[in-house]
């Protein structure tokens, strides 16, 4: 993954192939746009073809496109839908650590001030 992208390159072509899924979409204009943001070989980029859209997992026989269009399996529509709710859960978990962290804090500044109300007010 390149680091100015957010997402893996899979991620992104999953997610044309899963926001392009009603039209259908031909592999040319994916890997145009996949190559357009990164910088992948066209043998990942068959190799992603193949493993996700023409024989994903548990397919015996060939997904060739209709009219060479394709629509994407329903494993890659749950590999994308897996993939933003990882991402929100992460960030969801990094806030709670933050806010955890900042209660720690006031908690610990309220019990010094405790103390040293009870030491200097006797």
């Amino acid at each position: 993954m390149n680091s100015k992208h957010k997402e893996p390159w899979q991620i992104a072509a999953a997610r044309y192939c899963v926001e392009n899924s009603e039209k259908g979409f031909i592999q040319e204009d994916l890997k145009n746009y996949i190559q357009s943001i990164y910088s992948v070989s066209d043998g990942h980029f068959s190799q992603f073809i193949e493993e996700e859209l023409q024989l994903p997992t548990g397919r015996m026989y060939s997904r060739t496109g209709r009219e060479g269009k394709w629509i994407p399996p329903l494993d890659l529509v749950s590999k994308v839908t897996d993939y933003e709710e990882l991402k929100e859960a992460r960030e969801s978990s990094r806030k709670a650590m933050y806010i955890a962290v900042g209660s720690l804090i006031i908690a610990t500044i309220v019990g010094i001030a405790q103390i040293l109300v009870q030491i200097f007010c006797r």
